[in-house]
């Protein structure tokens, strides 16, 4: 499974690359230990995001402490071990709480969800192998389900993108590291 099979014509589309000096095995055990608090940029954002919750709550939502694929705001959907992994959900990002409590779908589901007020999101994980390693792509789609919700996210996007090219490329080196320590 990819991405065209769960969110073929994203509105919004994000796209990152970084050679890594491991074999494919360190590096998909690396992603899949790395958590958005490996990154110092992400952190911060983060915890500026989670400002509320940490407020009421007295410690950082598992989306920040926790592991990105297992924690994280997208569930993963398909995985190919040393390969690809394939993550999705629908979310409301542009709310100060992260809106409403999305449904937990299943590719298939994802890709028929039209429900108005929502964003259909999907992010990959491709790793290459090399000669001297590996390249670990990533790819982040986002389609809105109606026009409204098209323009409340375009707007959120025009704040974020930036922030959200630098987090991700924080989270390439932190798997980075992580796998050539290990390798």
């Amino acid at each position: 499974m990819t991405l065209d099979d769960v969110l073929p014509a994203p509105h919004f589309r994000e796209r990152h690359r970084r050679r890594i000096g491991a074999p494919p095995d360190a590096v998909w055990a690396a992603l899949h230990e790395v958590r958005l608090s490996d990154s110092p940029l992400a952190r911060v954002l983060m915890d500026l995001r989670t400002l509320s919750s940490r407020l009421s709550s007295g410690r950082r939502p598992r989306l920040v402490a926790g592991r990105l694929l297992e924690d994280g705001p997208l569930s993963v959907l398909a995985a190919e071990r040393d390969r690809i992994v394939v993550g999705g959900g629908v979310l409301q990002p542009w709310t100060l709480r992260g809106g409403k409590k999305p449904p937990q779908l299943n590719a298939r589901a994802l890709r028929a969800f039209n429900e108005p007020g929502w964003v259909k999101c999907a992010i990959g994980f491709v790793l290459e192998p090399h000669d001297d390693g590996t390249t670990l792509r990533t790819e982040t789609r986002v389609r809105a389900t109606d026009r409204g919700t098209w323009l409340r996210f375009a707007l959120y996007w025009i704040v974020i993108r930036a922030g959200s090219g630098l987090v991700r490329r924080g989270l390439l080196r932190a798997v980075a590291r992580r796998a050539e320590a290990a390798a």
